[in-house]
C-alpha cells in the first residue's frame, strides 16, 4: 500500500518552510486585516442595527481588547488555560441572530440604549461561562452535535444574516438615501472585488 502523497500545486509553502522575511510580513500583515475585519463587523452590525451608534466606538474598543486577551492566554497559557499555540481569538457572527433578537426585544418594551447594552453585556458574560463548562466534555458533545447539526446551524447563521447583508448594501438603516443607484453600485463593486480576490491563487 503506497502512502498518501499531497498535491503541492495548491500548496504554496511546505510544514517546515520559511518564507522569505518579506513575504512573512505581508502574509502577517494580510492575516491581521482579515481579522481586524472579523473583528470589528459583529459589533457594527449590532450597533447600527440596534441603534446604538454613538456606542460603536466602545463596542468596537471592548471586541478588539477582548480578541488580543484571548490570544494572550491562547499563546502562552496562563495556568494551564490555552492551546499553547497562535490562534487568534475573535468574536463570532454565530451569536448575532440571538443578540440581535434580544436587543429588538428589549427596545420593544421601551429600552434605552443603556439597558441594552447592559442586556448585550451581560448575555455574553453568561454565555462565556457556559461555554467554558461545556467545552469540558467536548467528546461527549461530538455525540449529539454532528456534522448535519452544525451544518444547519451554520446555514441559518448565514440566512439570518441576510437582512442585514442586503440592509447595507442598500446604504445602512436609517439610511436618508436608501437604496440610491451609488449605494449599489459601490456594494456591487465591493462584491465583484471580494469574488474576483477569492478566485485568484496568487498568494
Amino acid at each position: 500500500m503506497q502512502p498518501e502523497t499531497l498535491d503541492n500545486d495548491d500548496l504554496i509553502y511546505g510544514l517546515n518552510d520559511r518564507p522569505r522575511p518579506l513575504t512573512a510580513i505581508l502574509a502577517a500583515f494580510q492575516h491581521v486585516l482579515a481579522s481586524f475585519v472579523g473583528i470589528i463587523t459583529p459589533p457594527l452590525i449590532i450597533g447600527s442595527t440596534l441603534g446604538l451608534t454613538q456606542y460603536l466606538p466602545y463596542l468596537i474598543s471592548m471586541a478588539l481588547m477582548v480578541s488580543g486577551t484571548g490570544t494572550f492566554i491562547q499563546a502562552r497559557r496562563p495556568f494551564g488555560i490555552g492551546a499553547g499555540m497562535i490562534c487568534l481569538q475573535g468574536t463570532s457572527f454565530a451569536f448575532l441572530g440571538a443578540v440581535l433578537s434580544a436587543g429588538f426585544l428589549v427596545k420593544q418594551r421601551g429600552g434605552s440604549p443603556e439597558d441594552i447594552m447592559a442586556m448585550i453585556f451581560g448575555v455574553c458574560f453568561f454565555g462565556a461561562l457556559v461555554q467554558i463548562v461545556l467545552s469540558r466534555c467536548i467528546g461527549q458533545l461530538r455525540r449529539v452535535i454532528t456534522p448535519l447539526v452544525t451544518g444547519i446551524v451554520i446555514t441559518l447563521i448565514g440566512v439570518s444574516l441576510i437582512k442585514v447583508g442586503v440592509t447595507d448594501l442598500g446604504g445602512g438603516f436609517n439610511a436618508p438615501d436608501f437604496g440610491a443607484p451609488l449605494n449599489l453600485a459601490l456594494g456591487t463593486f465591493v462584491l465583484a472585488v471580494i469574488i474576483v480576490l477569492n478566485r485568484s491563487n496568487t498568494p
